[in-house]
């Protein structure tokens, strides 16, 4: 990943709060965004943010920590685009390239299809790491759509 360094922030984040990790944990835990124990492999295991919890997750956790998600994972703030836009975007790469679905998925390797009639679905579905091989095959810089979360 070539965004700054997620954890660092994350925890940045939490202090400014002025919790702990474990009042942390209990936070996420009592608003039922993930369980104690994945907060605390959010915050000290490299990926688990990025590959174990959704767009929504990743946007409530920022949220309860008073920052955006792209406060995260960018330096400096993109344009953002909406997850809808990644949709659209897509359906018009497998059009322009004459591919199905499912072959446009084995290039990504994620599964995207549930998403192209609900784009709302992704955020609850996608992982940041299932928007990064998408972004990376739509030429979009997946940190657009972090900043639109």
């Amino acid at each position: 990943m070539d965004a700054s360094d997620y954890k660092e922030k994350l925890r940045q984040a939490r202090e400014r709060k002025g919790w702990s990790i474990h009042e942390a944990a209990t936070q996420v835990a009592d608003n039922s965004i993930t369980s104690r124990a994945n907060y605390y492999d959010i915050e000290q295991c490299e990926g688990d943010l990025t590959g174990c919890c959704s767009l929504n997750e990743v946007s409530r956790i920022s949220k309860l920590l008073n920052v955006r998600p792209s406060d995260l994972f960018c330096d400096e703030k993109p344009v953002a685009i909406s997850i809808s836009d990644v949709v659209k975007n897509i359906q018009k790469h497998c059009a322009e390239k004459k591919i199905p679905i499912n072959e446009f998925e084995d290039i990504v390797g994620w599964r995207v299809e549930g998403s192209l009639t609900n784009p709302a679905k992704a955020l609850n579905e996608w992982n940041i790491d299932c928007l990064m091989n998408v972004c990376r095959e739509l030429n979009i810089d997946w940190r657009s759509v972090i900043a639109g979360l």
